[in-house]
């Protein structure tokens, strides 16, 4: 694997809708609806989602992460958010960490990253890659379900 690839990879190039663009078209109101059977709102896995590449971006960066539970602190504690800047808010931080993600992805991919331990930064890259298609996946499905999908002009 290359630094391209992770660079692709961060945005579902080539396997899924752009892992930057699920939370387009969707406003702060809409994201906090947590109404029928799926088990999380869109703001939660936003949250969730924040909370877990900031994790790992601080490894990345040689930080010891800042969390205490992380089981815990990765979920909000209200399924909506408060207001319409903290939801555009959320959204340009993702924004944010993956550009740094792909920042990291033109450095050495085999350097080790995490004092005491194997993990290089291809390893921590991957766990990006993974958690948000994962997650954003699930957006997408929760999107679907409330009829807020794909996003006007998008295609899914």
């Amino acid at each position: 694997m290359n630094g391209q690839f992770f660079k692709n990879s961060l945005h579902g190039e080539g396997a899924n809708f752009d892992t930057a663009k699920v939370f387009d078209g969707m406003d702060w109101q809409q994201a906090g609806d947590k109404s029928g059977d799926f088990p999380h709102s869109v703001w939660e896995l936003l949250f969730h989602m924040n909370y877990w590449q900031d994790f790992m971006l601080d490894l990345l960066n040689g930080q010891t992460p800042k969390s205490q539970n992380p089981d815990e602190e990765s979920w909000p504690h209200s399924p909506s958010p408060e207001s319409e800047d903290e939801w555009d808010s959320a959204i340009a931080y993702f924004l944010k960490g993956l550009e740094e993600a792909e920042q990291e992805s033109t450095k050495d991919l085999l350097e080790k990253v995490v004092a005491g331990r194997e993990d290089t930064r291809g390893d921590c890259l991957q766990t990006i890659v993974l958690h948000n298609t994962y997650h954003a996946g699930q957006v997408v499905f929760a999107r679907k379900i409330k009829g807020h999908w794909p996003p006007s002009g998008e295609e899914s």
